[in-house]
């Protein structure tokens, strides 16, 4: 793959995250790591959408501090950031092809979710709140798709939807900045990582400003069901790489 095609392809990427992110408030690793993982090595792309999810979520929470819902945040948090070392250590030991097995994988699960419309119907209460943290932080140590859980826990909350949108951006910001300490610890951040992620940053805001539009004039079943599509051919496509190399 010539280095040109793989940045049209990356830019192709980043702008479907981007316009998915404004419309929803989330997924921008679910469309950007197996994306990003066909193109370069899967802990490239986890950097990368490491790095870009903490750029663009510092940019909110200012805003998002006085919503914050601490009694959750806070547990799970902790417990995430107790974890993200340990699923640092899958992603720098474990063959790449074999992460892009699991990455493509986690997508799909997260699609068949997505997709079911399933809600946890039990007491958002302290030890939910914690497992979900200590599931989130290994997922994001491991692939920075730990967002899921923490999704999942908020959409099943009966928090009002500022407060629930302000918490997971906050605990967003938090895992992020733990996991970038944990991967410059292991010494897997590279100069061409954070210059890559420099140049795609004005692209995604862009892609954030123009979902962010869209929301309101497209219907949100309609662009779900193509959001999700559009995660299961990433996702098929990411298997059929590895196959092929």
């Amino acid at each position: 793959m010539s280095g040109s095609f793989e940045v049209i392809l990356a830019i192709i990427a980043v702008v479907i995250a981007g316009i998915f992110r404004g419309f929803s408030g989330f997924g921008t690793g679910m469309i950007l790591v197996p994306s990003l993982s066909v193109i370069y090595e899967p802990i490239v792309a986890v950097i990368t959408v490491v790095l870009l999810e903490l750029v663009t979520a510092l940019q909110l929470v200012k805003t998002s501090l006085p919503d914050c819902h601490w009694k959750t945040v806070i547990p799970m948090a902790v417990t995430s950031s107790m974890m993200v070392p340990l699923g640092t250590l899958l992603l720098v030991n474990i063959d790449a092809n074999t992460m892009r097995v699991v990455i493509s994988v986690l997508v799909m699960v997260s699609v068949i979710i997505l997709s079911s419309g399933w809600r946890y119907k039990g007491q958002a209460g302290y030890k939910i709140s914690t497992l979900t943290g200590v599931t989130s932080g290994l997922i994001t140590g491991a692939t920075s798709l730990g967002g899921l859980p923490v999704i999942l826990f908020y959409l099943s909350s009966h928090l009002p939807t500022r407060v629930a949108r302000a918490s997971m951006i906050v605990f967003l910001i938090i895992t992020s900045i733990v996991s970038l300490l944990t991967f410059m610890f292991h010494g897997i951040v590279k100069s061409d990582d954070i210059a890559r992620t420099a140049a795609i940053v004005p692209v995604f805001i862009v892609a954030i400003w123009l979902g962010g539009m869209l929301f309101g004039k497209v219907a949100e079943p309609l662009f779900r069901k193509i959001i999700l599509s559009l995660l299961s051919g990433v996702s098929v496509m990411t298997l059929v790489s590895v196959y092929r190399m």
